[in-house]
This record gives structure tokens, C-alpha cells and sequence, in this order.
């Protein structure tokens, strides 16, 4: 059976020349005069390619292969654009309306010909097509209408677009990109609740879960409900959060109360960077949520944006070694810690460790050892502290912590369970069994201190007497 070609071209000449060259090669050949004509043709012919011009009145060759790419009755018909524009400009829209080839129209006949064998042979329109496409009835004021709806789609688009990319100042700040998000989805889908969850290269950090309510109030229950079931987390690591609390609002109490749930899995190099979360009392249908997949695809973008500029942030701060943050970040982070227990006069403690005879031990079995020890005992303190504990390598086998609203003997406990851990600990490195042991020096801040530096040197000198008095021991500051 021969294979259909319609061609569409406002050329007489031109037209009439390829339908002869076409009808030579044994195609059943079909012709219009311009866009308009030829799209409805495709219903009415079900051709096997289509080759069309772009320069035509009424609807150019790039608006018409748009329209039949945009349509699932059409977007599998191969679609040849001919033209005598050869700008990068033209190639460019060429590949944006999703022509499947480009050719020159000074061209070969035979070329031209060869190249739509290859197209039928390449991309062969199925016959439950051709029948539902024959079968269709469609009128020429159809034609606006569809152009009227790609024209909509593709504003609502680059709106979307545009509105993200507003969001990339705040990278920094996970409520307010959050608020920008919701902002966002609360436009384009009616969803009752959404959340949302950004992860960091910083594993010290708690994870937060971040809400939003459109006209209802969810209970803590649902949240950590909510909560399990995203991110399979223990209850002690919960930490909700709302972009906005409103009164007067019927509490959802119950996760069957919502019968609607999409979820969203953001990865960036096998690495889950975010997640996003719908919930609806009703169904919601894909006329409701057909542009979430161009915010699916603009929160993917900037998700991996808001993760390297982490990323780069973190280990601008973090220890190489060690995955301790580094003491040029300790200076800062005390800095505001010290003033915020000197305005509200809330408590803050600082520990100095020290491996004991360090040297002795790189010395003994090499440097390479001593990296081994001092990584260990980091992973050690990055499990056994809190997350809200801030640790630091503040230089060579020397850590500083940092612990926010810990009383001195509260700080004594998890660090005495340390220093028996590290005390029976076995350190393997080649063939060596290497035994280490850590001395601690502790401080807190009282009304009487002075500067930051202070209770470093207050916690330093308590680590000085813990060496002094045989090493592998606490002292603290108030210890005589």
C-alpha cells in the first residue's frame, strides 16, 4: 500500500513540483495551500509525513508542527519543515515547535524525497492512529481554539519559570523559599495541605518538615503522621514547621480525613536533595494539576541550586578530614552564641579534647594512623552529641564543642560516656592495634564573663590540668 505525504505550501510552483516528484516515487500524495488547510487535512487524510513550509499566511510552518506536536491524535506523524531560512534563529524554533527534520528547500528533490522515506520508515504512524484520526471530526474554527490553548499553556509556563527564578536570592533561607513555593502551588492547585523538605550536606542539622495550610489547621498527630511516612524519621528528630499560623480553622485530627496524596522525589546525583508533598479532602483531577509537571520540573532545577550552594557552603566550613566544621567557623558561631547567653542570660558551655600523646602515636605508626584515630574519634562526638551541638577540629588533634543550654554537669555525662568509649576502644589501622585515649577541659559562661574568648581560654586551662593530673580524665573549670 502506498504511504501518504501531505505537503503544505502557499507556493503554486512549488507545491505543484514536489506533488509530481512525490507521485513519481509511488506516494498517495495530498496537498494544502497553507497552515490552516493542512492541519485540518491531517484529520481528514491521516497522511504518513507531513512536509510543510514555514513562511505561509494565515498559520506559519513552526505554529502548525506545535499544534500537531502538541496534540496526542498527531504528535507521532513525522513532520518535515522545508525553507529557505537557514539562521541559526530558524533552526532554533525549528527544534522548539518539534519538527522532527530541518531542510533546506533549495534542496534535491530527491533528497528531499529520501529524507521522508527514512522519516516513515523511522517513525511509523500506527494504523489505530490513522483510524481514530480519520474517524475524528474536526472543523477549521477548531484550529483558533487549540492555538488559543498551546498560547495559554505556554504563558502559564513562563510564568511559572519566571516565578522560580525569583526564588534563587533566598537559597539561604528555607522558610521564606518555602513561602515562595507554597505561594506558587496555592495558584495553579487547590491542594488543602502541602509541606515540603529541604536536605543539607550537613548531617548535624536537624531535618524540618515545612507546612502549609490553606484554609485548614493540621494537628501535630497528622504532622508527625506526616512526618514518618516521608521521611521514615524517629519522632525525637521532628520538627515541624508553618509559613503562616491562622485562627479559627477546622483541625484536621486525622490522615483519613485527607483522601488525596501526591508526592514528589527530588534526587541530584543519587541523592535525595528535597521532597514535596500534596494533600486534599477531594480528589484531585489532572485538569486541576496539569502544570505541576513544569513545577516539578522548576523545583528540580532549583533544588539542585539550593543543594551545591549548600554543598559549597558546607565544605567551605567543614574540616576535610575530619567533617568537623572548622575553627574559622567556630569564631562566628560563638561570637553570636556568647551574646545570645549574654542578652538573655541563658546558659552555654564550651569543652576542649585532646588526644592524649597524639604525636607518640604518629610517631609510632605514621601520620596516616594519627588521621585514622583523629576520624574516628570525630565520627564518635558527631553521634554521640546532640544536633543542636556545634563541634569543631580547632587544630590538629585539638576539638572545641559548643554546647547551647547545657548546664557544666550536664555536659560532664555524655562526654565521661565518650572518654570510656574511646578508652576501650581498639583502633585498627594496617596490622596495628592501636589503644588512644582523650582528656577534656570544661567551661561555662557565667555572668562574669567578659568576652567569647574567655571561656575558650576558661576551658583551656581546664584541659591544661586534666593533662597535668595523668590524662584520660574530665575537668571542669570548678573542679580544684
Amino acid at each position: 500500500m502506498a504511504k501518504k505525504v501531505l505537503i503544505i505550501d502557499d507556493s503554486f510552483t512549488q507545491l505543484s513540483s514536489l506533488k509530481i516528484f512525490f507521485k513519481r516515487e509511488g506516494f498517495d500524495v495530498e496537498t494544502a495551500k497553507d497552515g490552516l488547510e493542512g492541519f485540518v487535512k491531517v484529520y481528514n487524510t491521516a497522511p504518513d509525513v507531513v512536509i510543510s513550509d514555514v513562511l505561509m499566511p494565515h498559520l506559519g510552518g513552526f505554529q502548525l508542527c506545535r499544534l500537531l506536536k502538541s496534540n496526542k491524535e498527531t504528535k507521532d506523524i513525522p513532520f518535515i519543515m522545508l525553507t529557505v531560512l537557514d539562521k541559526n534563529l530558524d533552526k532554533f524554533w525549528a527544534n522548539q515547535s518539534g519538527a522532527d527534520l530541518f531542510l533546506r528547500k533549495d534542496y534535491d528533490m530527491g533528497q528531499i524525497v529520501d529524507a521522508a522515506k527514512r522519516a516513515i520508515e523511522e517513525m511509523p504512524v500506527p494504523d489505530s492512529v490513522k483510524h481514530e484520526l480519520i474517524n475524528y471530526e474536526i472543523q477549521e474554527d477548531e484550529v483558533i481554539s487549540q492555538i488559543n490553548k498551546i498560547l495559554d499553556y505556554e504563558l502559564m509556563k513562563t510564568t511559572i519559570t519566571n516565578k522560580f527564578r525569583e526564588i534563587k536570592d533566598y537559597t539561604k533561607d528555607d522558610i521564606e523559599v518555602a513561602k515562595k513555593i507554597f505561594a506558587i502551588l496555592s495558584e495553579i492547585v487547590e491542594y488543602d495541605i502541602a509541606c515540603i523538605y529541604f536536605n543539607s550536606p550537613d548531617s548535624s542539622l536537624p531535618k524540618r518538615l515545612i507546612f502549609d495550610e490553606q484554609d485548614s489547621c493540621v494537628s501535630e498527630k497528622v504532622m508527625l503522621s506526616i512526618w514518618r511516612q516521608l521521611l521514615d524519621s524517629e519522632g525525637h528528630d521532628f520538627k515541624p514547621e508553618k509559613t503562616c499560623k491562622k485562627e479559627g480553622l477546622k483541625e484536621i485530627n486525622s490522615l483519613e480525613d485527607l483522601v488525596f496524596k501526591k508526592e514528589f522525589d527530588f534526587y541530584y546525583e543519587n541523592i535525595l536533595i528535597g521532597k514535596l508533598c500534596l494533600f486534599s479532602r477531594e480528589n484531585l483531577s489532572w485538569h486541576k494539576m496539569r502544570f505541576m509537571h513544569t513545577v516539578k520540573d522548576e523545583l528540580d532545577l532549583f533544588l539542585r541550586l539550593k543543594y551545591l550552594y549548600s554543598k559549597t557552603r558546607f565544605l567551605s566550613i567543614t574540616d576535610e578530614l575530619t567533617k568537623l566544621y572548622t575553627r574559622r567557623h567556630l569564631n562566628s558561631v560563638l561570637s553570636q552564641e556568647f551574646e545570645r547567653a549574654k542578652r538573655y542570660n541563658t546558659i552555654l558551655t564550651v569543652c576542649m579534647i585532646d588526644i592524649d600523646d597524639f604525636k607518640k602515636i604518629n610517631d609510632t605508626y605514621g601520620h596516616l594512623a594519627g588521621d585514622l584515630i583523629l576520624k574516628e574519634i570525630s565520627e564518635l562526638l558527631l553521634n554521640t552529641l546532640r544536633k543542636t551541638d556545634f563541634v569543631y577540629r580547632y587544630g590538629g588533634e585539638e576539638i572545641c564543642i559548643l554546647l547551647p543550654e547545657t548546664p557544666l554537669q550536664n555536659a560532664v555525662i555524655p562526654l565521661e560516656r565518650l572518654r570510656r568509649i574511646i578508652e576501650n576502644k581498639t583502633f585498627v589501622f594496617e596490622n596495628y592495634n592501636i589503644k588512644a585515649t582523650i582528656s577534656v577541659g570544661i567551661s561555662t559562661y557565667t555572668k562574669s564573663t567578659r568576652t567569647a574568648q574567655e571561656l575558650i581560654e576558661r576551658a583551656d586551662n581546664a584541659l591544661y590540668k586534666a593533662k597535668n593530673a595523668g590524662k584520660n580524665r574530665i575537668i571542669t573549670e570548678n573542679d580544684e
